[in-house]
């Protein structure tokens, strides 16, 4: 493989992230990126290209084994590396990284999902206070001890404000990094998002949307296909998708995690909530309102009326 176009111009490091696990990535020619700000839509994008990679309704294995979170600073960065190369289908990798913290090569496809950022925000809250709750931070204690992480004895979740309008200024006014504007407790879904509009026209880059994807799953998956190279039999259509509606990621929540420490601690966090769109109506204020409009105006004019959706009330 060719040294990538660009490399990162940015190292985002936390408790649970670090961007320099991908300076050991070593790419294969088709490999699939899945790059998502934080409840995004991530694990349903993996679920899909699943579907597709596999041309069936069922893993061979979980879907984290399958997919792993490569900057995920728990599971020792020697196994991923390792498990990656072992694998023979065609990989795909999920990452929350912007493009300027990621090595970009010619080779390899990369989807990008963007979302409303007001459910997108009300996704976070929840997934955010489920985090911190006592079941889930035990178990991501007990899988960072289990590593001998660094990390394992002074890990403790963000302090996330129950009052939903007290986290809404929080996530829109900072962010875990301080060269970022909004996303607290994580990094920036703005940024995440400006950094692959730049490069959207790439022929390698191919950005989805999380509101088109609940309105005609079939046609999006049918497009990611084509742009991936994916011939699917018109026979197995209606259970690849069907596969990848939310009724049924639930119900069938033990194909995603793995068995091991980091799958088990993972597995405790509420990743599947509502999967709906348009919350934001009924349970902000004008206030909160106004500083998700902040927020837009940072962004450019183009991005921000492809970002907006006018969902339906749930």
């Amino acid at each position: 493989m060719s040294e990538p176009v660009r490399q990162p111009s940015r190292v985002y490091r936390g408790p649970l992230l670090d961007s320099t696990r991908w300076d050991s990535y070593t790419p294969r020619r088709g490999d699939i990126v899945i790059s998502t700000a934080t409840k995004a839509g991530t694990t349903w994008t993996q679920r899909i290209v699943a579907s597709l990679v596999f041309q069936s309704a069922r893993l061979p294995l979980p879907l984290m084994e399958l997919s792993p979170w490569l900057d995920l600073d728990v599971t020792p960065l020697a196994d991923v590396l390792a498990s990656l190369h072992a694998q023979r289908h065609r990989r795909f990798i999920k990452t929350h990284l912007p493009l300027d913290a990621l090595p970009f090569h010619a080779e390899v496809s990369y989807l990008v999902i963007g979302r409303d950022l007001r459910d997108l925000a009300l996704s976070t809250h929840h997934h955010a206070r489920s985090m911190g709750s006592a079941g889930p931070r035990a178990a991501l204690a007990a899988a960072l001890e289990t590593y001998g992480g660094s990390d394992a004895s002074s890990f403790r979740p963000p302090e996330v404000p129950e009052d939903v309008h007290a986290f809404w200024r929080e996530f829109f006014t900072r962010s875990a990094y301080p060269w970022e504007s909004d996303g607290w407790p994580y990094n920036s879904p703005t940024h995440h998002l400006r950094s692959w509009w730049e490069h959207r026209s790439e022929p390698n880059v191919h950005l989805l949307h999380y509101q088109d994807m609940l309105d005609d799953l079939e046609g999006r998956m049918r497009r990611l296909a084509d742009f991936l190279g994916i011939s699917v039999d018109a026979r197995l259509w209606p259970d690849l998708v069907r596969a990848c509606t939310f009724a049924e990621m639930k119900a069938k929540g033990h194909e995603i995690w793995d068995s091991g420490p980091t799958g088990s601690a993972l597995g405790t966090w509420d990743f599947f909530h509502r999967g709906t769109s348009g919350q934001w109506r009924t349970r902000c204020s004008a206030d909160d309102l106004a500083l998700h409009e902040q927020a837009l105006r940072r962004l450019p004019t183009d991005l921000r009326s492809w970002l907006v959706r006018d969902a339906p009330p749930v």
